[in-house]
């Protein structure tokens, strides 16, 4: 028995109606017409759309994380190029993508230095919606997909002339590079003003984030040294590492672990179990904000793991 369905639903109707065809005698078809309630249709799903995860399966509690907000903060504060979308003239309506340098100013707005030349521009003129896509920077993650990433969608204009001095120190105290073609006749900054913004954690981690969750929200403070930070603690501290995978995230039968991601709330580990991988979040003990703090924290975690009862990583 073969069974084949469609579903048909226009914007505003307050019901859909799905019609399956079930083949059973030659020549017989039987049509089912099923009304769904309104609130049904408009019911949306997770919003990280997430499978569950190893860390799960601990017992440990999830620790506090950063706001998918503040992964947008960092994205920006840490983004030195993005692909800009603009709306095209000719061929009109299309997506029209280029790729950018930017800044932020201090409220996460992108900061961008157009030629008045360039096609990007000349569709700004005419229309103001743009996106531009920030990413981690290639080579992060052995897969791409699994670079975390942000849209920010919103109206991009030309900053006012009064605006100018301040969107000039921002850009090039964060594009020092630029200062050569700055005073460019034809160059202009041009600024998004953020109306909505997607972000992407890599697999199963997703949302939707709006102007104001952004704008109330902070860069991590360790973004700039985290990759420092990791590669301390995996190449000479692996038997701590161990040590808070084993005894603090309770995954007791992990036989080698590594440090993944560190913020200011604390940090991620994978572990190699011998019933394949697992993961887990640990929180510090406070808010950290420099990397003599992430010293500090984990030594003390470090010295509470091993002086744990049981405990013999």
């Amino acid at each position: 028995m073969a069974v084949g369905h469609s579903a048909a639903r226009a914007r505003g109707r307050t019901h859909a109606t799905i019609c399956s065809s079930v083949r059973g005698a030659p020549g017989m078809i039987a049509i089912v017409h099923v009304e769904i309630h309104p609130r049904a249709t408009a019911r949306r799903m997770p919003s990280d759309h997430r499978r569950p995860s190893p860390r799960e399966e601990n017992a440990v509690p999830d620790a506090r994380a950063p706001s998918h907000a503040e992964r947008c903060r960092t994205l920006a504060a840490q983004a030195k190029s993005a692909t800009l979308s603009t709306i095209a003239r000719d061929p009109f309506g299309f997506p029209y993508g280029s790729l950018v340098t930017l800044a932020v100013d201090g409220a996460g707005r992108p900061l961008l230095l157009l030629s008045e030349l360039a096609e990007h521009t000349c569709n700004l003129q005419a229309r103001t919606e743009a996106s531009v896509l920030l990413t981690e920077p290639i080579g992060t993650h052995d897969q791409p997909l699994a670079l975390g990433r942000v849209t920010i969608l919103g109206l991009c204009a030309k900053v006012s002339a009064a605006e100018r001095a301040d969107a000039r120190d921002a850009f090039l105290k964060q594009q020092p590079g630029a200062s050569y073609y700055v005073e460019f006749e034809d160059f202009g900054f041009y600024r998004l003003e953020p109306t909505a913004l997607r972000y992407i954690g890599g697999f199963g981690r997703m949302s939707w984030v709006s102007a104001e969750e952004y704008r109330a929200a902070t860069p991590d403070p360790l973004a700039a040294s985290a990759s420092g930070i990791l590669r301390h603690m995996n190449e000479d501290h692996a038997d701590a590492v161990l040590a808070y995978a084993m005894v603090l995230a309770g995954i007791a039968d992990a036989t080698s672990a590594s440090i993944t991601a560190v913020d200011r709330y604390g940090f991620e580990i994978a572990a190699v179990t011998p019933k394949g991988p697992r993961a887990a979040r640990l929180a510090f003990d406070a808010t950290i904000a420099t990397s003599d703090d992430v010293r500090r924290s984990m030594v003390d975690m470090a010295k509470r793991a091993r002086q744990a009862p049981g405990s013999s990583p």
